[in-house]
């Protein structure tokens, strides 16, 4: 036990600690988007009964996935993940598949949990990001809020 306290004590020592990794949050996203023309990055956030910020959803699709998804087969894979973690919520995917079979991912979501709010406001940031298609296809595991 004293070797792993050590470990974790270094290990928050070098890379600080979850907390201050959402605070960094924004300045992260800012510099992405800086970095990778054409990413698209959305942080929802809400006022707590303090007046703290507090983490809600964080949406993310790098520019060169965007311009990759164009090239490819006009089929979109939803998913979602149990994140199990201090903070826990939920991973939403947009996955597609390129000309080799192999997963391209398009965009990712951290929400609270799989329900109707999140899922509309991941569909919603990832049909800005969608070229308009007649021929666009949804595979999804048909969770009741998809």
């Amino acid at each position: 036990m004293k070797c792993y306290r050590a470990r974790e004590k270094a290990i928050t020592y070098v890379r600080g600690t979850d907390d201050d990794s959402y605070i960094g949050l924004p300045e992260y996203l800012y510099m992405l988007k800086l970095a990778n023309p054409g990413t698209v990055a959305d942080l929802e956030t809400e006022k707590d009964e303090e007046g703290v910020d507090r983490f809600l959803y964080l949406f993310l699709s790098f520019g060169a996935s965007i311009k990759g998804f164009r090239r490819l087969r006009h089929v979109i894979v939803l998913d979602g993940n149990h994140l199990n973690s201090k903070f826990m919520g939920t991973l939403l995917t947009a996955s597609g598949q390129d000309a080799n079979f192999q997963v391209f991912s398009l965009a990712f979501a951290v929400v609270d949990s799989e329900n109707n709010e999140s899922w509309t406001w991941f569909l919603q940031k990832l049909d800005r990001i969608l070229a308009d298609s007649t021929s666009l296809t949804i595979i999804s595991d048909r969770h009741p809020a998809i």
